[in-house]
C-alpha cells in the first residue's frame, strides 16, 4: 500500500495493490472515500449492500457509512480520500479547481492514468451531493459522544461515564450506540485511536511512544490494531507515505 499526501489541503491519495486483505467492517468519520478500481475485482459489502466491482468502477464511502471491502491479490485499487470540513468549508466549483490541480500533479507522478484521473474528477461532483442528502442520520446524543470520542480517542470512557454523559442507563446506550455508529463505543474508540496515530506517525516519535500516548497498552497489542484496520503495520506505513510533488 502507498500513501500519496497533500501538505496545503486533507486530500490523500491511497494506492492498494498485490495485497490479499479482507477489511472487516469499519466507518470513517472525517472524510469521504472515493475508489477506482484499477484492475481485477473488489467486493464492498456498503450498509449490508453486499457489490462486486470489476475494473473501472466506481464506489463512494460517505462519512460513518459502515462497510467492509475485500480485495484480491490480483486487485488495484486507488482512493482519494477528501476531508469533510474542506467538503463543508470550500464551494463546489472551487473544490474542483483544487481537486483537478492535485490530480494533475498525482498523474504526473505516475500514480495513475487519465482514465482514474477523470472518474474521480468526476466522482467529487457526487460527493457534494451527498452531502446533502447522503449523510446518515445520528441520534443527537449518540452524535455528542461520537464527536467527543473522535476529538480525544485516547482518553478512557468507559460506557457509565458516556451514558451518564447524555443521561441515559449504560443498555440503553450500549444498543443505542451500536445501532447509530455500527460498532460498539469501544471499537469506535480503537478505530479513531488508529486514525489520530496515522498523524502522529508523521512525527519524530517512537512508535512504542505513540502506542502509548493514544492509551494502548504496548507496542504490540498497538501494532496489532494497526495492522488490522490499515492493513500494514505502523513501520510499513511510515515507510509508504510520500508527499505529492506540486507541479510549477
Amino acid at each position: 500500500m502507498r500513501y500519496y499526501q497533500c501538505d496545503k489541503y486533507p486530500i490523500e491519495f491511497v494506492l492498494s495493490e498485490n495485497i490479499d486483505k479482507h477489511f472487516g467492517s469499519h466507518n470513517h468519520v472525517g472524510h469521504y472515500v472515493i475508489s477506482v478500481v484499477m484492475q481485477g475485482t473488489v467486493a464492498v459489502c456498503l450498509e449490508n449492500r453486499e457489490v462486486v466491482c470489476h475494473r473501472g468502477d466506481v464506489f463512494i464511502i460517505p462519512p460513518y457509512a459502515m462497510h467492509s471491502v475485500c480485495q484480491g491479490r490480483d486487485a488495484h485499487l486507488l482512493s482519494m480520500c477528501i476531508g469533510t470540513a474542506f467538503i463543508k468549508e470550500t464551494d463546489m466549483e472551487t473544490a474542483g479547481g483544487i481537486v483537478q490541480g492535485l490530480l494533475r500533479d498525482a498523474a504526473a507522478q505516475d500514480i495513475f492514468g487519465r482514465g482514474q484521473r477523470e472518474k474521480l474528477l468526476t466522482s467529487v461532483r457526487t460527493v457534494y451531493g451527498l452531502q446533502d442528502n447522503g449523510q446518515k442520520e445520528m441520534d443527537a446524543g449518540i452524535k455528542i459522544l461520537a464527536n467527543k470520542i473522535t476529538s480525544h480517542p485516547e482518553q478512557e470512557l468507559s460506557v457509565e461515564t458516556l451514558a451518564a454523559d447524555i443521561f441515559v442507563s449504560k443498555y440503553y446506550l450500549i444498543r443505542k450506540f451500536k445501532n447509530s455508529v455500527g460498532m460498539t463505543s469501544h471499537q469506535f474508540c480503537i478505530q479513531n485511536r488508529i486514525r489520530k496515530s496515522q498523524g502522529l506517525l508523521d512525527e519524530e516519535k517512537t512508535i512504542s511512544r505513540i502506542a502509548a500516548e493514544m492509551g494502548f497498552y504496548d507496542q504490540s497489542h498497538f501494532d496489532k490494531a494497526f495492522q488490522k484496520i490499515v492493513g500494514i503495520s505502523p513501520s510499513e506505513y511510515i515507510h509508504s507515505k510520500k508527499q505529492i510533488v506540486k507541479s510549477t
